[in-house]
């Protein structure tokens, strides 16, 4: 069964469960504006639009390199801001690597980056208790993340703040290890958390929380 049928019939169970109370006619027009894609979800913070951006990831799991879960989902989630935000000027990957590989940053304080790197905010990645299996021979991605923007401009307060407690993917039964590498399942797991970070700050379709899920289904 292909996504889009499976969003629709997941619409049209809920059409039913509301047609008692709200009628035929009003949710019938909602769950063809849903099918049609056009049901949009409102960024949480708008915070970053139109400012100077450094993006930075910190997890337990492997030290600060090019190769790190960090460093990925650091990559992964500035990407996006750039290509689905309004007017958010990320500021360069390598630009903010170079600011830690220069002065021995301690990983304490996000704030020194940003005064190092001249950022209006910081977008901070807490990333811990990741593991990538379930047993064996089956990927099942976990993670605990803390978001956090720090206004640099108002003497780097923390400007919002949200907690992914045991992020997992997929959400619903697992990867087997004939059907990828562990090195494909870490890097479709960091594209999907970095989409789960990054739609806090610009809109997003009420779908495409359905498309992840659905990438990393058993087959």
């Amino acid at each position: 069964m292909s996504l889009r049928l499976s969003h629709i019939g997941l619409l049209l169970v809920l059409f039913l469960a509301a047609v008692p109370s709200t009628g035929c006619i009003g949710f019938g027009a909602q769950l063809a504006y849903w099918i049609q894609g056009g049901h949009k979800i409102d960024a949480e913070y708008k915070g970053l639009e139109g400012k100077r951006v450094a993006v930075v990831c910190v997890s337990e799991s492997s030290s600060y390199g090019p190769n790190s879960l960090s460093n990925m989902l650091e990559r992964a989630v500035a990407l996006l801001l750039r290509e689905r935000g309004k007017n958010i000027n990320v500021i360069h990957h390598e630009e903010v690597a170079d600011w830690i590989d220069n002065n021995d940053w301690n990983q304490m304080d996000y704030r020194d980056i940003g005064r190092g790197v001249s950022a209006d905010m910081v977008l901070a990645i807490d990333v811990s208790g990741v593991r990538l299996h379930e047993g064996m021979t089956l990927y099942k991605g976990q993670a605990d993340v803390v978001i956090s923007v720090y206004d640099m401009k108002d003497n780097g307060r923390v400007a919002f703040r949200k907690t992914l407690p045991e992020f997992t993917f997929p959400q619903n039964g697992a990867r087997h290890s004939t059907e990828m590498s562990e090195n494909q399942f870490r890097q479709l797991f960091v594209t999907v958390l970095a989409q789960q970070v990054a739609k806090y700050f610009y809109d997003y379709r009420f779908e495409d929380d359905f498309a992840n899920d659905a990438r990393g289904l058993v087959r």
